[in-house]
C-alpha cells in the first residue's frame, strides 16, 4: 500500500487540472471517442468506456489487435483516441495510436513515462505510475487519473450530469436489474 500511495502522490503532484478539464471539453465536442488498450490495461479501457457512456458520450473501446485495427481505421480529425499502455508499450496499442495519428485524430496517451512510444505519438500525455513491489503492476494511479477525467467530463455538462445521476438513482431504487427478495 505504501508504494500505491507513492504512485498516487506522484500523480497528485504532476496532474494539471486545467489540462484534464480541457480534455473533458474536447471529449464532449468529439464526434467519436475511441479507447484502445490491451493485456491488463484492457480493464482500464473498459472502465473508462462504461463511465463515459453513462455520461452519454459517443465512446467505443477496443482491446484486441483486430478490433483496434478496425476501430482506428474509421476515425478522423473530429475524433479523439485515448491509448492506454505502460512500460515499453503494447504493440497493438502503439500501432493503433500511430494509425490514428496518421489519420489526423487527436491522440491522448495514458502511460507511465514520457519515454513511452505512446507519449511520442500522442498530442498530449498523462502519466500515472504502475510501479509495484510485487511482480505485477499497480493500477491505483491510472484508475485515480481516470476518475479525475470522468469527474471533469461530468462537471463540463453539469446540468446534464445531474439529470443522469437522478435517473440512475431512481433505477438503483426500482430497476429490474437489481436483486430483490420479493
Amino acid at each position: 500500500m505504501d508504494h500505491d500511495l507513492k504512485n498516487l502522490a506522484a500523480l497528485k503532484h504532476s496532474l494539471d487540472a486545467q489540462k484534464v478539464g480541457a480534455l473533458a471539453a474536447r471529449l464532449h465536442r468529439a464526434r467519436r471517442i475511441a479507447i484502445i488498450a490491451g493485456d491488463l490495461a484492457d480493464t482500464l479501457a473498459t472502465y473508462l468506456e462504461y463511465q463515459l457512456s453513462v455520461l452519454d458520450l459517443p465512446v467505443v473501446s477496443a482491446i484486441s489487435a483486430g478490433r483496434i485495427y478496425h476501430v482506428t481505421r474509421m476515425l478522423n480529425d473530429k475524433d479523439v483516441l485515448i491509448a492506454i499502455s505502460f512500460r515499453r508499450g503494447l504493440r497493438q496499442t502503439v500501432e493503433g495510436a500511430r494509425r490514428a495519428a496518421d489519420l489526423g485524430v487527436y491522440c491522448v496517451a495514458i502511460t507511465d513515462t514520457f519515454l513511452s512510444p505512446l507519449a511520442r505519438i500522442a498530442n498530449e500525455s498523462f502519466l500515472a505510475s504502475i510501479e509495484s513491489t510485487s511482480f505485477g503492476a499497480s493500477y491505483s494511479a491510472p484508475v485515480t487519473f481516470l476518475n479525475a477525467l470522468i469527474a471533469a467530463c461530468g462537471a463540463h455538462k453539469q446540468t446534464r450530469t445531474i439529470a443522469t445521476a437522478r435517473e440512475m438513482a431512481e433505477e438503483q431504487r426500482k430497476g429490474s436489474r437489481w436483486y430483490s427478495e420479493s
